[in-house]
């Protein structure tokens, strides 16, 4: 089962992926509105075994350390974006929006490692460009991808950030995603949901009409 929840002042969209038979769940990108995300898990019985954040934006971290302590589980996200995470708070701040200070995770991600809950895998797949730790999450076996802040709907990531870079993003989708194969789902961190091969087809980025 797969639970959206839009969260946050910046609408991050957050994502509850359970194994329909052990209830084990997985949520992705927490940014905001903790005690709504607590409600569908307990309304739907999901046993929460990991918080995973694809990128250390304070808008895709917020409701992290509060669900944390809920659920008692572990948050795990790349290492490359600890500081980030460390600063989200101060980040916030500079957009207007009160986050709780976020503490380290209990896991470092790196390129090919695996989250498991119940019978759902997810795979880490490493695609800097937004922020250098970003990365996408991969269920090869549900045919979906849940691309963060690095591929939307019709646009990519904005790279005008610290770490980010208009190359370095195009490179990680091009290399990274597009092989994944036309039919795999993507589930971005903002936006509608659409596929790999429609942005293929039709994301101005991808194809060349719009530039960095």
């Amino acid at each position: 089962m797969l639970k959206t929840l839009t969260v946050g002042a910046l609408e991050v969209n957050c994502y509850v992926l359970s194994d329909d038979s052990s209830k084990e769940a997985v949520i992705i990108d927490p940014g905001g509105d903790a005690q709504a995300i607590i409600s569908v898990v307990k309304k739907n019985g999901f046993k929460v075994r990991w918080i995973v954040n694809t990128h250390g934006h304070f808008d895709h971290v917020g409701a992290d350390e509060e669900l944390r302590r809920v659920f008692n589980c572990p948050v795990a996200m790349h290492g490359v974006d600890v500081d980030m995470l460390l600063e989200a708070h101060e980040h916030g701040v500079i957009f207007g929006v009160k986050t709780e200070p976020q503490k380290r995770p209990d896991v470092i991600l790196e390129d090919g490692s695996l989250i498991n809950a119940g019978g759902i895998t997810l795979r880490v797949i490493h695609t800097p460009g937004h922020t250098r730790g970003g990365v996408c999450l991969y269920d090869e076996a549900g045919g979906r991808l849940f691309t963060g802040d690095t591929l939307f709907a019709g646009s990519v990531g904005r790279t005008d950030l610290d770490g980010g870079s208009f190359a370095v993003i195009m490179d990680s989708i091009r290399n990274k995603i597009l092989p994944l194969g036309h039919a795999v789902k993507v589930y971005p961190g903002h936006g509608d949901a659409t596929t790999i091969g429609k942005e293929e087809k039709t994301n101005p980025y991808i194809t060349g009409e719009a530039g960095g």
